[in-house]
């Protein structure tokens, strides 16, 4: 079995809102900072995306705390090397193709996030 990278105290956070099917979320992505103080903030660095953040517009709702709960497994797979692509690719789809789920749509947030 695969060892879990642990993150650094301090991460670059990005925050997205998103809709779906009528209803906002709040995404947010951690990333680990490559070089340390010494590189200037010119200089500095991003790892991959190695964390997500998901909430629902109303807090403590059963779909905030689904996708919240959701967040941290899909955090849980990236720290275990899991592709994010992967991730992407595992959930399911309406007939167009697009994201059925909220979940989905935050999963392409991290492929867009590798390029």
């Amino acid at each position: 079995m695969t060892h879990r990278h642990r993150l650094a105290t301090r991460r670059r956070h990005e925050t997205i809102a998103m809709e779906h099917e009528g209803q906002r979320y709040k995404v947010g992505l951690g990333r680990e900072v490559l070089c340390d103080g010494s590189c200037g903030a010119t200089a500095m660095r991003f790892g991959p995306i190695a964390e997500v953040f998901f909430n629902a517009q109303k807090v403590n709702s059963p779909i905030d705390v689904l996708v919240s709960d959701s967040a941290i497994l899909m955090s849980m797979l990236l720290q275990y090397g899991c592709p994010p692509a992967d991730i992407f690719h595992a959930m399911k789809r309406n007939p167009d193709g697009s994201p059925a789920s909220p979940l989905g749509r935050a999963a392409a947030y991290l492929v867009e996030g590798e390029r």
